[in-house]
Formats: structure tokens, C-alpha cells, sequence
């Protein structure tokens, strides 16, 4: 089949003809070696982050630098009137049909060769969601013949790929305490595996298992330490151990009962240790001389257990955390060779300003630098990884001052984060990691606060300004050269992975 475009030649090898004739056919079902082979396909996209390990690298050569300029709009989908809020969503992509979510709990099949509507399911959102940060979805997950995705009041929603028939609805967690879903689940090994957010509101930051089939429970994994995780056999509660073996060892008295943490970003997969790579939300509340200690397992990242949820290992990356910096970004899975021998790592920017390099297999630190130019909450990382706190540069206790409001810090990188929910990615051929970042700051203090169920927590006011430049990082050996674009300076970090 040969297909007039504007693209010319360029149009045969980026196989639209192929996805016009995959329409036509039964949607074959997806299954788990499709996933665990993504990576190296250029005809579909079937995992969020093109591949199970999130690298989004393409093995597709006939779009390169020479030719990239030719590419020019075929058509485009509105997702539609008031409900156009914030869209973060990768599009999924199976013969011929893209999977797109968007804001407000919405999901469509389109028609990847001329961008017509096949079907359109909208979720029955009740009055009083709680979403902190915007109503938006990050992707779906497809399976067999199913196509799965979380909703704004917590609940995961599977539908038909090809009519959008409703399958099953499951009740994740409690909207009313302030729970939602806003992360793309993954499936593995037919294990739909999804985080909940909501740490602003107080919640305990869980992540679930659920058979992608039935929808069945098969496990809950609680990432603040105290609570009990469980399995699920014969539809029954099994207590399955305390997340980090007891109660309160690193939060005062009850803190931790609403403890926050919440893994909203979802996570990655790394078949090679069968390990769930996910990161964990910021404590709560946000005024963290109320929770002195570590506040294990908040702004951390986490390898889980697939088969029942059990934590094999933590890096956690801002220890009793105040400035609202997560440790949720994506850890992705990646091999380099060091002295001769090759090592099984894992990367992560964390929105505190740094790049980590970890051991995938044991979470043993490898090393650690900053990709933002400017950090002011802590002066560096000790041989572990550890921030060396600037103390000068944590909010200030409100107990310490007469009225309701704390010392208030300039403090950079603001709480959005040196980088926010946007994706990372690794080139294979480059052995860099770029990463979109942002410099910015806040003047961030602290206040007075107590937890009610449903309401937000986070107590201090924050306002932050806009960013004075935009960082594109891109990471591998320790050296820093500027790039022009556009009339603004940019720098491009290359930061000692390799």
C-alpha cells in the first residue's frame, strides 16, 4: 500500500500504511512478552515509558536528525470544551488504535492513521474529588483485551480495547480522605500494579496489586513504616508483615498513622531482578518539626516484590523532608560497565535537585550530583548518598517565633521540583540521560496545622517564582558546557554516570 503525504518518502518507513491495515484486523491481545519486548519495537507502544524500564529509547532509525524536518501535522484530536485542564498522558499505541487519557478521568480510542473517535468512556466522577494538584491522568495500561486506567476517585477502571465496554470497576482506596489515582498502572506478569496520591491530605501512602483479569485484590504494600501490609487468598485479608518491621521508628508518636508517601507517579519494572521500581510522595504534614527522624519510607524510592508486595530495599532520597520534594520521579533501569564488569543501575532526578545512580539489585548508592544549578536546602551528598543539610536553609519552626507563622526561606529548587512529573529519558547510544529541569525558587515557611480526615495539611504558604531558566540535563560524565537555544542560555549537564 502506498500512502500520498506531504512527508514523501518518509512516510512508507514510519509504517503508517501498516497501521492503517492493522485497523482493519481484530485487535490481537497484548500480552506480557509484548511488554517485556516494547523497547525494541517501532510499530506499537504498548508500555507507558516504551518499555517496561521506562528508558523511552526507540530503536527507530529512519526518523533521524537528517530528515526530522519534514515531519509535519496530519491531524489532531480536541479532548474537549471546559474539561481542556491539564494533559500528561503518553498515548498507547496497538494496531492501529492510540489509547489516550485525559483530565477529569476520561479515556479515548482513536484512530491512529486519521485521528477519527472509536470510542469514548468517561468516568461518573462524584462532587467532593479531591485531586491536589490538578485533575489530570498520566496514561492507561493495555492487557490481553482490556485497556485499564485510574480514575480521580480512586478507583481503576478496565474496558473493553475494542467498544470500551466496562469489564470491571474496582474501589481502590477512599476518595473522601482525599485519595485519588492520577498515575498509569503497569501490568506485570498479569498483575495490575497501581499508587495512589493524596499525601497532602493525609493519607497513607499505599501501593496495590490487582489481577488484570477478574480485578481481584492480590496484595496492598502501606510505604509508610507501621502498617500492615497484606495478601489476598480466597478473597480474604492474610496480614503479610509491617512495612519496615515496626511502628514509628523513624516518626514521633503517631505521625505516622497519617503519614503520607503517597507513590502518585506510578512505576517501572526491571525484569532482570523482578523488581517494581517506585517512588514514594513527601510526608505529611509538610512542617517537618512536627515529625522529627527520617519519616522511612517518604520521598524515597522503592524496590518492591511483584509476586506479594514485600520491599526488598529503599534509597531515600530527602530524609525528614520540609520543602515538598517528593522522591515519586521515575527510576529507570539501565547497564554500564565499570572497571571492566557491567553493573545493574538505576537512575533518578529527584525534584531536590539530584541525580542518583544506585545499584539496582541491592539499592546500594553508587553516586550522587546535582543537576540544578542552584540548591540551597542542603550543600552536598556524604559517601551514602545522605544530604549534608544546610541548616539555614530548612523553614523555620513556628513554635519558636511569637504568632502562627514560622521563619520563612528562600529556598530553591521550589516545591514543584529542579524536575517534576515529566519523563526522563535514556539513549542507548548516547549512554546520557536527559532530563527536563527547571530552576526556580520559593519562599516557603511553616504554620500551625493538626490533620483532619479530607482536608489538606500541608500548612505552609508557598508562593513560588517562575523559573529564571530552563535546564535540559543531559547526564552522563562530570562536565558542564552551555548550549544555545533560541537567544537563552541553557546547560547541559553531563553527570558521572558512565
Amino acid at each position: 500500500m502506498t500512502q500520498s503525504t506531504p512527508f514523501g518518502k518518509l512516510a512508507r518507513p514510519l509504517a503508517l500504511s501498516a497501521i492503517a491495515l492493522g485497523i482493519a484486523a481484530h485487535a490481537q491481545a497484548v500480552t506480557f512478552d509484548d511488554m517485556l519486548n516494547d523497547h525494541l519495537t517501532t510499530d506499537q507502544v504498548v508500555t507507558n515509558g516504551m518499555g517496561l524500564h521506562g528508558q523511552r529509547y526507540s530503536p527507530l532509525t529512519t526518523l533521524n536528525t537528517d530528515n526530522v524536518h519534514q515531519l509535519r501535522p496530519v491531524w489532531a484530536f480536541s479532548f474537549g470544551g471546559e474539561k481542556q485542564r491539564g494533559q500528561e498522558s503518553q498515548p498507547l499505541v496497538k494496531d492501529g488504535v492510540m489509547y489516550v487519557t485525559g483530565s477529569y478521568s476520561r479515556i479515548w480510542a482513536v484512530d491512529a492513521y486519521t485521528g477519527e473517535q472509536i470510542w469514548q468512556y468517561e468516568a461518573r466522577l462524584p462532587d467532593g474529588i479531591m485531586p491536589c494538584c490538578d485533575v489530570v491522568n498520566r496514561g492507561a495500561a493495555i492487557y490481553g483485551d482490556k485497556v485499564y486506567f485510574g480514575t480521580l476517585d480512586a478507583r481503576l477502571v478496565a474496558l473493553d480495547r475494542e467498544t470500551g465496554r466496562v469489564q470491571w470497576i474496582k474501589r481502590v482506596a477512599d476518595y473522601q480522605g482525599g485519595h485519588a489515582i492520577t498515575a498509569a498502572p503497569i501490568i506485570i506478569d498479569g498483575k495490575l500494579i497501581t499508587g495512589v496520591a493524596g499525601g497532602e491530605f493525609g493519607v497513607v501512602g499505599t501501593v496495590f496489586a490487582f489481577d488484570a483479569e477478574t480485578g481481584d485484590e492480590l496484595w496492598t504494600r502501606p510505604v509508610v513504616e507501621g502498617h500492615m501490609g497484606y495478601v489476598y487468598q480466597n478473597g480474604e485479608a492474610v496480614e503479610h508483615g509491617i512495612t519496615g518491621g515496626e511502628a514509628g521508628l523513624t516518626w514521633p508518636g503517631d505521625m505516622w498513622e497519617q503519614g503520607g508517601g503517597a507513590p502518585w507517579l506510578g512505576g517501572f519494572y526491571d525484569a532482570d531482578t523482578h523488581t517494581l521500581l517506585i517512588g514514594t510522595g513527601n510526608p505529611a504534614p509538610w512542617n517537618s518539626h512536627l515529625r522529627p527522624g527520617d519519616n522511612l519510607y517518604t520521598s524515597s524510592r522503592l524496590a518492591i516484590n511483584p509476586d506479594d508486595g514485600t520491599i526488598k530495599w529503599h534509597f531515600q532520597a530527602t530524609p525528614n523532608d520540609g520543602w515538598d520534594y517528593d522522591g515519586v520521579n521515575e527510576v529507570i533501569s539501565f547497564d554500564y560497565e565499570d572497571n571492566g564488569s557491567v553493573i545493574k543501575a538505576a537512575a533518578t532526578a529527584d525534584r531536590n535537585g539530584f541525580f542518583y545512580v544506585l545499584n539496582r539489585e541491592n539499592g546500594e548508592f553508587i553516586r550522587g550530583f546535582p543537576f540544578a544549578d542552584k540548591i540551597t536546602w542542603a550543600e552536598g551528598l556524604d559517601e551514602n548518598g545522605r544530604p549534608l543539610f544546610n541548616p539555614e536553609g530548612r523553614p523555620g519552626n513556628p513554635a519558636d517565633v511569637e504568632g502562627d507563622r514560622g521563619e520563612a526561606v528562600a529556598a530553591y529548587p521550589a516545591f514543584l521540583g529542579a524536575k517534576n512529573w515529566n519523563p526522563m529519558a535514556y539513549s542507548q547510544d548516547t549512554g546520557l540521560f536527559y532530563i527536563p529541569s527547571n530552576e526556580w525558587m520559593m519562599d516557603i515557611w511553616n504554620e500551625p496545622v493538626s490533620y483532619r480526615k479530607g482536608r489538606p495539611i500541608w500548612a505552609p504558604a508557598s508562593p513560588y517564582a517562575p523559573p529564571t531558566t530552563t535546564t535540559s540535563a543531559c547526564c552522563g560524565r562530570s562536565t558542564r558546557a552551555p548550549v544555545k537555544r533560541s537567544g537563552a542560555t541553557r546547560t547541559a549537564h553531563r553527570c558521572g554516570v558512565a
